[in-house]
This record gives C-alpha cells, structure tokens and sequence, in this order.
C-alpha cells in the first residue's frame, strides 16, 4: 500500500512542467508574434484559462483526504465476489 499523496507529488511535478512551458509559450508570443491586439488577446486568453484551470485544480486538491492509501493488490486484482 503506498500514501495517496505520492499522487499529489507526481501532480505537482506535472503542474510546473504546465506552469514552465506557459512561461516559455508567453515568452515567445509576446516576442514574436505580430504586434498587436490579437497577439496580447490571445496570451491573456492562454494565461486566463491556464491560470483558471490551475485553481480548479488546486481548490480540487483540498477536497483529497490525502491521509489514505491506496492499495494496489485490490486495484490489479480485485476480491473475487465468490469469496475465494
């Protein structure tokens, strides 16, 4: 059995990877895109639905009893309804 929050901490790694290459997206928007408003448009429309989808997430990470295990034997094999 390991702790659920090993979970957690393979979520986080992938939310700085998210997180890192939004920096990296917005960099080379605002550096080589054309000039203009639909350049600035579409960065602040990318930021604003990465960032809400960040803080769906987080707020969703505080709802996790992040005290439980999870059991892998159950999960790869399952009990057998027969009782054997």
């Amino acid at each position: 059995m390991i702790p659920i929050s090993f979970l957690l901490i393979i979520f986080l790694f992938f939310t700085g990877l998210v997180l890192l290459f939004t920096l990296f997206n917005v960099y080379h928007m605002l550096r080589f895109g054309k000039a203009g408003l639909a350049t600035i448009s579409i960065t602040v429309l990318y930021v604003s639905i990465v960032g809400l989808m960040t803080a769906w997430s987080i707020y969703l990470m505080f709802t996790v009893d992040w005290t439980e295990t999870l059991d892998l034997m159950n999960l790869f094999f399952p009990p057998s309804p027969f009782g054997f």
